[in-house]
């Protein structure tokens, strides 16, 4: 007989999660609780380190545990926020070195910010691989690849992973069909979860990967692919269940668009009619193809907030940003949820492409047109490699490279405005509409949501700004 090969034994894997944004809200890595699930489907050993909620340093977790590999997860580039920016990667280049210094284990690093910017952020230097798009097959085959010898064939089939060569080139092994699909569920830490839910976070369900839409700003489907793959609907009442018994109230369904397919909205939401779970939920929106039956099945099935991706309530603007509706869709959609009592908002990026003084007055003219309507507004247009905004400004024809826009986040603003010309005018807006906030939340907004959340109270709640910005003015 010939002898046995014993098994090799499990890999500890410290799982990091770097994001402390908590504009509106702090944001439960969900993130992070797919490749815990995959990691530990696959006999792997895991443990987390929050940067929001860890209660001890990361060098002492990391000779705590003793890792095998460390996994970073980058949530976000940058706040996003035009007139008052602030990048992440030097943090994560902070982060990086500090794990380099306690541990030799090899770092990979992911996240949906990596995932727009996978070869830049690899050429800053400080990581051993990293993962573009859904990770949880690519992490579990890159770990049994290293611990069997695998050299760089091996990784060079691994869909996802972005490594260096023998040659010293950065390579990027394209995602495929696969790596994109759900393939395990969500491992939830309980006492993580507990302490983002305490600080009013509203945990992600995410019921499909990937985005056929063409806005021309958008990054999703670079990060998850063209096609929308779905997640089944009693799946998705699966992971509200765990989410339910862990204390959770209220989620967030985080799929870039929840209406893709109408199909898939109906079977979700009389899935969750059946289950009975007691859990509230908001979602994004296209606000097309929405009809009175169609919402009041979702609101049957625990739905309390809508968040309209409009971007614009100006046709010609609409139509530059890639959009496939019209303010008449907007407005349609809006009075819908209003006769049914639902709370909505709205997304609206001023100055983008098409943007004209004549377009903004249009937009915040109708703006009041939306029975109950909240608004959020940003200023200018974040520009991201390989989109069709990326495509329009043509930075390479001006010796202009993806890195230039990474760490220095860069904004396209439409000729006819300044960014101060165009928030000035948003602030005077503002103050006299208090159903608008423009950029991020005022501090005594944010201070009013932790006194409510104390109490119990949970969901989203923008509706209190306007509450509150109305007693301000008063």
């Amino acid at each position: 007989m010939f002898p046995t090969v014993p098994e090799p034994a499990p890999a500890r894997v410290l799982l990091v999660n770097l994001n402390k944004y908590d504009q509106p809200y702090p944001v439960y890595p969900a993130g992070v609780a797919y490749i815990d699930g995959a990691l530990r489907t696959a006999g792997h050993v895991t443990e987390i380190w929050d940067a929001r909620m860890a209660g001890e340093p990361l060098e002492d977790c990391v000779a705590r545990f003793r890792p095998d590999f460390v996994g970073l997860s980058l949530r976000n580039i940058d706040n996003v926020q035009c007139h008052n920016p602030k990048s992440f990667i030097h943090e994560l280049v902070g982060y990086c070195r500090r794990v380099r210094a306690a541990t030799a284990a090899p770092i990979v690093l992911g996240g949906s910010g990596f995932s727009v910017f996978p070869r830049e952020i690899f050429e800053l230097g400080g990581i051993d691989y990293g993962i573009h798009g859904a990770g949880e097959r690519t992490i579990v085959r890159l770990i049994a690849a290293l611990r069997a010898g695998g050299g760089e064939p091996a990784l060079d089939g691994i869909a996802g992973l972005v490594f260096r060569g023998a040659d010293g080139a950065v390579r990027a092994v394209p995602c495929d069909a696969e790596s994109a699909t759900f393939s395990t569920a969500p491992h939830h830490d309980p006492a993580l979860l507990r302490a983002y839910l305490a600080q009013g976070s509203l945990p992600g369900v995410q019921t499909q990967r990937g985005c056929p839409l063409h806005c021309c700003y958008c990054t999703y489907p670079l990060i998850e692919g063209a096609r929308s793959r779905f997640l089944g609907a009693e799946a998705v009442v699966e992971e509200m269940r765990r989410l339910a018994a862990l204390g959770t109230k209220y989620v967030f369904f985080v799929d870039s668009v929840f209406n893709t397919s109408e199909a898939h909205v109906h079977a979700v939401c009389e899935a969750l009619i059946r289950a009975d779970l007691g859990v509230q939920w908001e979602c994004f929106l296209r606000p097309r193809g929405l009809t009175l039956e169609l919402l009041r099945l979702m609101q049957r099935a625990g739905l309390s907030h809508i968040e309209y991706g409009s971007d614009s309530l100006s046709d010609p603007v609409l139509r530059r940003y890639g959009k496939s509706f019209t303010f008449e869709d907007i407005h349609r959609s809006s009075t819908l949820a209003h006769e049914l009592g639902m709370r909505y908002s709205h997304f609206i990026i001023f100055g983008g492409p098409g943007e004209t003084r004549a377009t903004v007055e249009e937009t915040l003219v109708r703006a009041k047109a939306l029975p109950g309507a909240y608004y959020f507004g940003t200023l200018g247009m974040r520009i991201y490699p390989d989109t069709p905004l990326w495509r329009e400004v043509a930075p390479e024809a001006r010796g202009e490279r993806a890195a230039d826009f990474l760490v220095a986040p860069r904004f396209y603003i439409a000729p006819e405005f300044t960014l101060e010309s165009l928030h000035a005018r948003l602030r005077d807006y503002q103050a006299e509409n208090p159903n608008w906030i423009v950029g991020d939340p005022p501090p005594a907004f944010t201070e009013t949501m932790e006194k409510l959340r104390r109490r119990g109270v949970h969901g989203s709640m923008w509706e209190y700004a306007e509450l509150l910005q109305r007693m301000q003015r008063a």
